[in-house]
């Protein structure tokens, strides 16, 4: 199945995605910060969870109000649906998404096995994502281009 190309990446293919890309680097730099003095250290955790238990940090709280302060002052148009705070709305169908700390519960067993994943939707379409485990100094990025496809199955 092929699918069509996202309106985003047809009108900046060149300046408006890889400037997007740039700074989504500069989020996970951001956020990697904001989280790193708090690996291996002893952490109050909450439980936002009402069924299961489900962790949170002040590395997490940190991290996702770091990305969105960026955010704000860079592209203010843009909306963004993070886990912990929520979603702003969009004004120009671009959404960041953001997991500060996806992995909460090996993070607070000082185990090296979670990350940030941040991506940037044009009207609910990925056009690219981002996993950074800033412990172990690891980026993975991955993005649609022009004439992408998606195998299902």
């Amino acid at each position: 199945m092929t699918r069509k190309t996202p309106p985003f990446i047809q009108t900046h293919m060149t300046t408006g995605l890889e400037e997007r890309l740039a700074f989504a680097h500069r989020l996970a730099d951001a956020a990697g910060a904001a989280i790193l003095p708090h690996f291996r250290k002893r952490l109050d955790v909450t439980n936002k969870g009402a069924d299961i238990f489900d962790p949170v940090t002040a590395a997490d709280k940190g991290a996702e109000i770091a990305m969105r302060d960026l955010i704000s002052a860079h592209f203010p148009q843009d909306g963004i649906l993070g886990e912990e705070f929520g979603e702003s709305p969009s004004a120009n169908g671009l959404r960041w998404v953001l997991d500060p700390v996806d992995g909460t519960r090996a993070f607070i067993a000082g185990q090296p096995l979670w990350g940030t994943l941040i991506a940037l939707e044009d009207n609910g379409r990925q056009i690219f994502g981002i996993i950074d485990q800033p412990y172990l100094r690891e980026r993975f990025t991955g993005v649609i281009r022009e004439n992408a496809e998606a195998r299902e199955g």
